[in-house]
């Protein structure tokens, strides 16, 4: 008894372990930012800053009257040793390394408001830093007043390239084919960089030397795509090619690239000077948007064409590929047939001011930014340019979807079965003529579950329920019109279509039949309750206006009428505020993050400061088109740099105003003064617009989960008393290793002659401010999957012989057999990563399969294998296994979970068993490893 209460207390211990001993290196770093912020705050009494999720730094510091007395440039010759003396001082709050001289001053330059601008850019090594740009802003008296940007701290990269310039590009092109499908693609350049990951998505991430390839087939393919120039690993992939309608893959119908490459820009259909109108009306159509768009931007701005320097306005109509659509490729604009309107004109070369202006990132909150400016842009130009005769321009009413386009979100009600109920649903794009109902029907579930070839299941006059299947690469099996043709063919009286556990996407479906979307959640609660009826119900729109549609006069087939709601963008299922359910969260469905549905928030934000409108407890008093559009231009040339997100933006948004009140404002149509004034009162519905749509809140719906859950199960049913032990370590000294006083076998193979000596070892310093020590697999981040450095491994922990009891008179019954143990995992995702193997009786080691986990499993099914085509193929020895890998979600770090294994399947009583704990890697790249803690075998007790 003696031995088993011992025991017991041991499993007590296992169990309630906690503590802080060290914290973790990327914990230190976020404490020393987060001082030298309390240091500059308490230096500069009232100064507002704000600090940037994916870097720990501030990236808007607001300095109050009394500061900008102290921090004066004395001679305009001066302003940059102001700047960069409180830059200095304050290095590590803004992301630089103390002493260095990482940014260079780039421009600087005095605005109509007489205040001045100085634009700095990071380096490192003489290598310049993607998206790092700061400004500091002087006022009309020479003081500071500001300082606006993104700077990436902690950089220690090598700035030497193990890789060409000619591998990084293969890779690049190889990339982009993979991924669009499409031949013929070239490197147009290719430039040396640090590149900083997460920046965009606003995680944290690592610092990369990287090459930016951009690649292009001079048409509709301008993709800027990031290789490790150490590892010749893809990194990132960033469009150049920003399109106003959203990709839909729709095949071409009418001229081809080459058509296209063979008349610009020598053969012109139109010049300047040439009669107008042209003969063709899409023609005109086009260059008169052009036109008004320039003057838009002249006049108001006092800006020359989007570049400032009187760049040609090159645009392009009636093309044949890519339709329908419409896009901005770093050279021109173009048009499939019938989008050549004026406010899809306007949207794209909205694009092409914004590449020349803050230059935002194409990808998440910085990239919806992007499609909500040339939402802006082209909108205004339909407004002011007198126009639109035919259809109504009525003011609009709150929360109202327009008769001309939308319609408010679907009502989806289950009757009958388990999961009887209403539920949140959004439309597609293509839907029939509203109102209508659909059912009360019977569903019956697809087969195939995906749709994506011909349904054999009968659906026929019944509501159909399709799963958003994807591929091996986690791309969509097939578009929505597919799936949705297909269920048309089967006679299918509607769709639900079931999201991916990503969250909700923008589909666009058939407009021959009724379709809705619920929540992967959500599906799987529908699908368990059947048989069951459905009932789906579209209401119209009632606000008699078409303004703030986008693309309401576009007439292309396939996307005619309009396409977003600025100020009501959950007519569209798209968000109008940062919480809304359909905000989207997901990178893979080849909408950059949501870049055209997320644009609903600052589009809802822009229309209620124009127009007014109650929303999310907030009532804003319009200020006007006029005042709006100057503080969005102005927070774009002056503070937005291009990583700024939501929050940026809303800081940006606030200077601005500040920044122009009492001026009178340039008029939008002539330039003359248009007599509109900004007060401090107009800041005050800026404010309140930023209030309704949360441009400041953090987004929690899209809820990154960690690798490993947190509440696990009672190491046996029945509880703690139940259990019985067989083999314990804890990896301390003294009682806590009563049950294992062997050692661990630790060893290597599948390396090659460039390996660095490692293995499993026992360590202290444990992440997440756990107590005490813990066995740990490192993953080294260097090496270069090459000769001279490939680093490939696997790393084994072998436990020492366990024995499992026979059966005995007293007992006859068979004991459950489980294993536990505590783990972190921060591994390079999809490369490298860990397992568990038992061997029984001295024979070989075989994987513990992740359907025998009671709790918490292998997170890949199979991974360092060449799923991530075209970069180069894994050399991980156990690539292909079942493992652990990666981090928790948007994070680059793990953090602690517990495991529980059931053996049963494995050893029988008498038995013999050894564990093993494999950590594999491949040639290059790491992240930290894989720690172990807690290890117990043993036995539930009847």
């Amino acid at each position: 008894m003696k031995e088993l209460s011992a025991r017991s207390i041991v499993g007590a211990i296992l169990l309630t372990l906690t503590g802080t001993i060290a914290l973790s290196a990327e914990l230190e770093n976020a404490q020393v930012k987060a001082q030298a912020i309390e240091r500059l705050l308490a230096e500069n009494a009232g100064t507002e800053v704000r600090t940037n999720a994916a870097t720990g730094t501030a990236d808007f510091v607001r300095l109050p009257q009394n500061v900008r007395t102290r921090v004066r440039a004395a001679a305009v010759t001066s302003r940059n040793d102001a700047a960069m003396q409180f830059i200095s001082r304050h290095a590590t709050a803004l992301g630089l390394r103390i002493g260095s001289a990482d940014i260079k001053l780039r421009k600087s330059e005095r605005d109509r408001l007489g205040r001045s601008h100085l634009t700095y850019e990071q380096e490192y090594g003489g290598v310049p830093v993607f998206g790092a740009r700061l400004k500091a802003h002087f006022n009309d008296g020479d003081q500071l007043e500001a300082l606006s940007g993104t700077l990436v701290p902690d950089l220690a990269v090598s700035i030497a390239p193990s890789r060409s310039p000619e591998e990084a590009a293969d890779t690049a092109i190889q990339w982009v084919i993979f991924k669009l499908g499409v031949q013929n693609l070239s490197a147009a350049r290719s430039r040396l960089m640090i590149f900083r990951e997460g920046l965009a998505k606003g995680v944290p991430g690592d610092n990369h030397l990287a090459y930016e390839v951009e690649v292009s087939n001079g048409v509709n393919v301008r993709e800027f795509v990031y290789v490790d120039a150490h590892t010749g690993k893809f990194i990132d992939q960033i469009t150049g090619t920003p399109d106003a309608l959203n990709r839909r893959a729709y095949d071409g119908n009418g001229g081809t690239f080459g058509e296209v490459l063979a008349i610009w820009p020598d053969f012109p259909f139109w010049v300047e000077g040439d009669a107008f109108p042209t003969s063709d009306s899409e023609a005109d159509n086009m260059l008169l948007a052009s036109k008004e768009t320039y003057d838009l931007f002249a006049n108001a701005f006092n800006r020359d064409s989007y570049d400032d320097a009187g760049a040609p306005l090159d645009s392009i109509f009636n093309r044949g590929y890519s339709c329908p659509n419409a896009s901005w490729n770093g050279a021109f604009i173009s048009f499939c047939p019938g989008l050549t309107t004026d406010d899809i004109t306007g949207h794209e070369w909205g694009h092409a001011y914004t590449e020349y202006t803050d230059n935002l990132i194409y990808q998440w909150q910085p990239g919806a930014l992007n499609e909500s400016y040339s939402d802006v842009v082209g909108e205004t130009v339909d407004r002011i340019n007198g126009r639109d005769v035919l259809l109504p321009n009525n003011p609009r009413s709150d929360n109202s979807c327009s008769m001309f386009g939308g319609t408010p979100l679907p009502e989806l009600t289950i009757s009958g079965g388990t999961a009887a109920g209403s539920y949140f649903v959004t439309a597609s794009v293509n839907e029939p003529p509203t109102p209508f109902t659909v059912g009360p029907t019977p569903m019956a579930a697809s087969e195939p579950a995906g749709a994506c070839t011909a349904i054999t299941a009968d659906v026929d006059d019944k509501i159909v329920i399709i799963d958003w299947t994807l591929d091996g690469t986690g791309a969509s099996e097939c578009g929505s019109g597919t799936r949705a043709a297909n269920a048309i063919a089967a006679g299918a009286a509607g769709i639900i279509f079931v999201a991916p556990q990503s969250g909700l996407l923008n589909l666009g479906s058939n407009a021959a039949i009724a379709s809705v979307q619920v929540s992967y959640d959500d599906g799987a609660t529908i699908k368990t309750g059947l048989p069951a009826d459905a009932t789906i119900v579209f209401a119209a729109g009632t606000d008699d206006s078409v303004l703030w549609l986008m693309g309401e006069d576009s007439t292309a087939p396939g996307l005619d009428g309009a396409l977003r709601d600025m100020y009501a963008p959950n007519c569209f299922g798209d968000p109008g505020k940062v919480s809304d359910e359909v905000y989207a969260c997901d990178l893979a469905q080849n909408d950059a993050g949501g870049v055209h549905s997320n644009s609903g928030v600052p589009n809802h934000a822009f229309a209620l400061m124009v127009d007014g409108g109650s929303f999310n407890g907030q009532t804003v008093n319009a200020i006007g088109l006029t005042k709006a559009n100057h503080i969005q231009f102005r927070a774009k040339t002056h503070y937005q740099g291009p990583a700024t997100d939501f929050a940026g933006h809303a800081d940006a948004l606030e200077q601005s105003c500040a920044d122009l009140t009492g001026t009178n404002l340039a008029s939008l149509t002539d330039g003359s003064p248009s007599g509109e004034i900004i007060s401090s009162a107009d800041c005050g519905e800026v404010a309140k617009a930023i209030l309704a749509v949360e441009l400041r809140t953090a987004v929690s719906q899209c809820g990154f989960e960690p690798l490993l859950a947190k509440d696990p199960p009672p190491l046996c049913p029945g509880g703690f008393w139940k259990t019985q032990p067989l083999f314990i370590d804890l990896f301390e000294r003294g009682i806590l290793r009563l049950l294992n006083r062997r050692p661990w076998k630790v060893s290597h193979d599948g390396t090659t002659p460039d390996f660095t000596e490692r293995d499993w070892e026992v360590v202290a310093g444990l992440p997440g401010d756990r107590w005490g020590r813990a066995f740990f697999g490192p993953d080294p981040t260097y090496g270069t999957c090459a000769p001279g450095g490939d680093e490939t491994a696997v790393l084994h922990a072998d436990s020492p012989e366990i024995r499992v009891p026979k059966k005995n008179r007293r007992n006859p019954q068979d004991k459950a057999l489980r294993m536990a143990f505590d783990h972190w995992v921060g591994s390079e995702s999809g490369w490298d990563g860990g397992n568990v193997k038992i061997s029984v009786n001295k024979g070989p080691w075989t994987l513990v399969a992740g359907e025998d986990f009671i709790y918490n499993p292998y997170n890949i099914n199979a991974f360092g294998i060449d799923f991530l085509i075209p970069t180069p193929p894994s050399t991980n020895p156990i690539g292909g296994e079942q493992a652990f890998s990666g981090a928790d979600g948007g994070s680059v770090e793990g953090s602690w979970g517990r495991s529980i294994i059931d053996l049963a399947d494995y050893a029988a009583p008498g038995d013999k068993i050894r564990l093993r704990f494999d950590f594999g890697n491949d040639g290059c790249g790491g992240a930290f490893g894989w720690y172990v803690d807690n290890v117990a075998v043993y036995q539930c007790r009847n």
